[in-house]
């Protein structure tokens, strides 16, 4: 693998940090000025986004959505794509995803994965498509999304934390193109509806191709269980880590 350099910027955007890293080969011909106007536009994009879906702020589309006062042309097209989003990964995952478990419509869940994977496609793709950088990542509280252009040997190497053990790792990923996302009770406790299972999880890390897809099956595997979420994800392209209650690793 050729001599590489990483740059990397921290935003704070929709309460939490968000890392946006390009990678550079000596080929590419990339100024930190060029690098500055991306992250300006992805930090513009991402506060447009918590304006839009921040369940706190009562000034946001989903909570005068939720309050009952908005009128059919009040809609943003972001609003109907998340909520058509939310409504299908409710159906595929047989209701382990619901956006309203907490009774009005709540697409957290996703939201974040939705947002990094927009400003991913919007800003970073076509300059891995122009071959402009040769490789890029964008990473929101351990929610990433991750891309290389189509010459370039780079490859993201990501790691699965243990939730008792920030330190150690439980499986790591060499990946090109794709995307990782995990949820659990570790960091942020019980957040999330439980279905009926014999057995609950700690920790779900999922990783697919999009980092929506990756959000949803992570949210719905500690929703649905070990047992369920393996017969729904029967068939589909995803990685996983599965930690169940007793700290015991379940690969799927």
């Amino acid at each position: 693998m050729e001599a590489y350099q990483i740059k990397t910027r921290v935003i704070q955007a929709m309460a939490m940090p968000f890392s946006i890293k390009v990678v550079l080969s000596p080929e590419n011909q990339w100024s930190q000025d060029q690098f500055d106007q991306v992250v300006m536009a992805i930090n513009r994009e991402l506060r447009h986004v918590d304006e839009v879906f921040s369940p706190f702020k009562s000034t946001s589309i989903l909570c005068r959505f939720q309050q009952g006062e908005l009128a059919a042309d009040d809609f943003s097209s972001e609003f109907q794509s998340v909520y058509g989003l939310a409504i299908r990964a409710q159906t595929v995952t047989q209701g382990a995803f619901n956006p309203f478990y907490r009774g009005p419509f709540d697409p957290t869940g996703l939201v974040k994965g939705w947002a990094i994977e927009q400003v991913f496609r919007h800003y970073l793709r076509p300059l891995l498509v122009r071959e402009v950088i040769s490789a890029a990542a964008i990473n929101g509280a351990g929610d990433i999304q991750m891309g290389v252009a189509a010459t370039s040997d780079f490859r993201w190497a990501v790691g699965v934390e243990d939730p008792n053990n920030r330190q150690r790792l439980l499986a790591q990923y060499q990946i090109a193109n794709g995307a990782m996302a995990t949820s659990g009770t570790s960091q942020h406790g019980e957040h999330i509806s439980r279905l009926n299972s014999q057995r609950h999880l700690q920790q779900a890390t999922v990783v697919s191709a999009d980092l929506v897809t990756a959000d949803v099956w992570a949210t719905a595997a500690i929703s649905a269980g070990p047992e369920k979420f393996k017969q729904l994800t029967q068939g589909l392209s995803l990685q996983s880590v599965l930690v169940d209650g007793q700290n015991k690793i379940v690969h799927s």
